[in-house]
């Protein structure tokens, strides 16, 4: 008997579970796949969302002379992303699915009112992809970038998405961003989209927010100053830089990888100093000087050059920050709080105030490690 009763209660809890399941599962076709997700704020002062929509039946169709489009782009006001949201619901027959979302664009008109009122939904949402990767869209309105064809894949989020990497950064997600948003003694940074006249997009370097004034947008860096910042907060794992020896003519360009950075801070008070050293060895990959890298002394000619060159630009890059922008996007604040906890207690509130005043030393070591194929330049 109980064991028929214990029998009984297996069949009752799996035909609970299957029949629950079934009334849960949304099946994939119920689904409106949303690959990336645009915020502007329109010329009516409006909030505006965007996504753009997978249409897999539209992949690969284009032989026999099909022309049905691999994605689709819709774009609603709202008070706010979840009444944005459902007014795009309105306009489909299928479930948004942000699951899988890959790119979160950020106009530059929304960059410049600022996101902080804006973004709650991102990281509160159970079903919002934390992963996603994010970008400003400088000079035009994410939805723009959204109707570009991709040369290599179906939707230009999957282009993007893999844009960071080939630009030998490291990943830019949106729970970094909020990280560095909710942290202490940091500004956060995002990488920056322009359109070209041939409506393609373009990587133009990054931005800087103003996490003390509603996250809005405080500056842009060019690709070259975006790339000296994010070796010094250790965000990006390759580049190449192109440098000269004036007194040999020409000019030679080296691919560096391994690249490091070692930062120390001292505290009195209020002074602060920063010791910075970046590191990183490379691959000389053209060489257009009277110089023979084989030769030990015209390599050290080389090296010695490439890292004045840096030595110089980095320290304009922190003038910069420092005169210009005023605000401390390097992290160094977080280091300081890092290494000096109990003064950090002090110099937190203030530190905004402290930055521009902030003693910065910088020091260069890179080092050629690969001549390449060839030593001399074939035409010297």
């Amino acid at each position: 008997m109980i064991k028929t009763v214990v029998q009984i209660g297996f069949v009752m809890l799996f035909i609970a579970l299957v029949t629950t399941g079934c009334w849960n599962l949304e099946e994939p076709d119920q689904r409106a796949f949303v690959m990336g997700t645009g915020m502007d704020m329109n010329k009516d002062g409006k909030y505006m969302l965007s996504t753009l929509i997978a249409i897999p039946s539209g992949i690969g169709v284009q032989e026999g002379g099909s022309s049905k489009k691999s994605f689709q782009v819709l774009s609603a006001t709202g008070k706010n992303n979840t009444d944005a949201a459902q007014k795009l619901q309105a306009q489909l027959s299928r479930t948004l699915f942000i699951g899988h979302r890959e790119i979160v664009l950020i106009g530059e008109k929304m960059a410049e009112h600022g996101i902080a009122d804006w973004i709650d939904e991102y990281f509160r949402n159970p079903q919002s992809e934390a992963r996603s990767k994010i970008f400003v869209v400088k000079g035009t309105q994410a939805k723009n970038v959204f109707q570009i064809n991709s040369m290599f894949d179906p939707y230009i989020t999957s282009t993007l998405y893999d844009e960071q990497a080939t630009l030998g950064l490291r990943n830019f997600y949106f729970a970094a961003f909020m990280y560095d948003a909710l942290g202490q003694g940091t500004q956060p940074l995002l990488p920056v989209l322009t359109m070209n006249r041939s409506k393609h997009y373009v990587y133009s370097g990054f931005a800087v927010f103003n996490k003390d004034n509603g996250l809005k947008l405080a500056a842009y860096l060019n690709p070259e100053d975006a790339f000296y910042t994010n070796w010094i907060r250790r965000r990006i794992n390759n580049y190449f830089m192109t440098a000269t020896v004036p007194e040999f003519g020409g000019t030679f360009s080296i691919k560096l990888r391994s690249l490091n950075r070692r930062i120390q801070t001292s505290v009195q008070g209020n002074r602060v100093k920063i010791d910075i050293l970046l590191s990183g060895g490379g691959v000389l990959v053209e060489n257009n000087t009277s110089l023979d890298p084989s030769l030990v002394s015209h390599l050290l000619l080389i090296q010695k050059s490439l890292n004045e060159q840096t030595l110089k630009k980095v320290e304009q890059v922190v003038d910069k920050a420092q005169k210009q922008i005023k605000l401390d996007f390097f992290g160094f604040g977080e280091i300081v709080h890092h290494q000096h906890p109990a003064q950090w207690k002090s110099l937190r509130p203030k530190w905004n105030v402290i930055f521009p005043q902030v003693e910065v030393s910088v020091r260069v070591n890179i080092q050629c490690k690969d001549l390449g194929e060839s030593n001399a330049s074939i035409y010297r």
